[in-house]
């Protein structure tokens, strides 16, 4: 893994990190828990709402923002 984030210049960020980020990315795309569990392998829905409520909330917002406007 280290190999793989020195080659995209990734080293300070670690494992979590980048999978918190593509947690966070499958949810602004729309996925489910469901689909988002089989990328990240977490086995908890509790784990699945902790990192992917922030990224939807984030897009909630942003849609009432739009609504205002």
């Amino acid at each position: 893994m280290l190999k793989e984030r020195k080659r995209l210049g990734l080293e300070a960020y670690d494992l979590h990190a980048l999978r918190y980020r593509g947690i966070k990315e499958l949810a602004w795309a729309g996925c489910d828990d469901d689909e988002i569990a089989a990328y990240s392998g977490h086995a908890t829905k509790a784990m699945i709402m902790k990192y992917a409520g922030e990224a939807r909330q984030e897009m909630r917002a942003r849609q009432a923002r739009e609504k205002r406007q």
